[in-house]
């Protein structure tokens, strides 16, 4: 059995569903090899301006993430703006962006280095993480092992069987993983003072995991006014101080189920005691989340929790494996209410357990593949790929 690396295991990827040996490749050799299309549904644009209605922008993006691409247009709309998702800046991708305020500009296109915008249609509300169910992707992978074709096939084929284990990929975990769930920890455990030098990158050969504007308005903050450690750590954002904590629940979780799996947990299907949720017919969306007390009718798949202030124990198998990695940890669901910082508080929730692919499909030619499937929203491609290639190298392999 192949071992996972140091780099996925330092974020708590640690197995594959997959036994084939490791095939050497390369994804993201330019943003053209890496193209998602965002999936949304329930939105019913219309053609004119409505009174109180917002405009709805396709973004086209190439080279840039999705936070800062936002930044930008909210310069231009006066506006906050709000997306369903965030897309890898070393891709390139089509998504969804409207203003919050009835009062933004509406130019009817939007042109940057590194983006365009176009005017669609008028929506009534902002667009939000729900309206999106799931991401279409078409993947190239360059300079591959001579065993590409049957490496792909056995990993697409596990994913068709729900055997794929739904891990947070490393770019939750900031750029090549650098570890932004360290400082999500630091600001759960109440740690402001480390969070911030761990933000700041300090420590020998730490690599940086915040942005470099990040760095900038934390140290800016620190000269005004010295050791007012949760004062420098509000000089960052708020959406990226909560994305710090998530990527400590999304390690948590990682870990949660690499121990599901060593522990022989078949994660593909329900079993009676489970959290649980009814899939819809292309297995991308879900229903709400069902206790485990309480029995599916129908078809239902399995859950798992995340870890948050909101987390209790049903008696679910995946549970005790919450409960485990959060004790090993140090941490209880009661310290992600952060009282000191409450912006940044994490309730918890709930996650499948296994990717949902759909139309998933290869092409060789020689040693280059060509992969095109889709997954359902907040699931990852390289997760995927990493069971093609299984990379020593996430980073210098373009899965980081």
């Amino acid at each position: 059995m192949t071992e996972a690396g140091p780099l996925d295991r330092s974020v708590g990827m640690e197995a594959y569903a997959t036994t084939g040996e490791r095939c050497p490749g390369r994804a993201k050799s330019s943003p053209e090899d890496f193209r998602v299309e965002e999936l949304v549904s329930g939105i019913a644009a219309a053609k004119e301006p409505l009174p109180g209605y917002l405009p709805l922008y396709r973004v086209e993006k190439r080279g840039i993430d999705t936070m800062h691409m936002a930044e930008e247009i909210s310069d231009v709309l006066k506006s906050r703006v709000s997306y369903g998702g965030l897309k890898d800046s070393v891709a390139t991708a089509s998504q969804y962006v409207t203003p919050t305020s009835v009062k933004s500009e509406r130019p009817e296109r939007i042109s940057r280095e590194k983006f365009s915008a176009e005017l669609v249609g008028y929506v009534p509300k902002p667009l939000t993480r729900g309206s999106v169910v799931g991401n279409r992707f078409e993947i190239v992978l360059r300079d591959c092992c001579d065993e590409i074709g049957a490496r792909a096939e056995e990993a697409l084929d596990a994913a068709r069987r729900r055997r794929v284990p739904n891990y947070f990929g490393l770019q939750r975990f900031g750029a090549g993983g650098a570890g932004t769930h360290v400082v999500g920890k630091a600001l759960v455990k109440r740690d402001f003072e480390g969070a911030v030098k761990l933000l700041m990158g300090a420590g020998e050969g730490r690599r940086h995991p915040s942005p470099e504007d990040a760095e900038r308005s934390v140290a800016r903050e620190l000269d005004r006014h010295p050791g007012e450690w949760i004062r420098a750590m509000r000089a960052v954002s708020v959406r990226l101080r909560r994305l710090y904590v998530q990527a400590y629940q999304s390690y948590i979780f990682n870990k949660t189920l690499s121990l599901s799996l060593s522990g022989g947990e078949d994660v593909s299907e329900y079993q009676e005691g489970d959290n649980w949720a009814v899939p819809s017919e292309d297995w991308l969306t879900t229903s709400y989340p069902k206790s485990a007390r309480e029995r599916p009718a129908g078809r239902a798949v399995p859950l798992v929790q995340l870890a948050g202030f909101a987390y209790r124990n049903y008696g679910s198998r995946f549970d005790r494996y919450v409960e485990l990695v959060m004790e090993s940890e140090g941490v209880s669901p009661r310290e992600f209410f952060v009282d000191e910082m409450q912006e940044v508080s994490a309730e918890g929730g709930f996650r499948r357990p296994h990717i949902a692919m759909v139309d998933g499909s290869v092409d060789i030619a020689g040693q280059t593949a060509t992969l095109r499937f889709a997954l359902a929203k907040g699931q990852y491609a390289t997760v995927l790929l990493r069971e093609i290639m299984k990379p020593e190298d996430p980073l210098g392999s373009g899965l980081a």
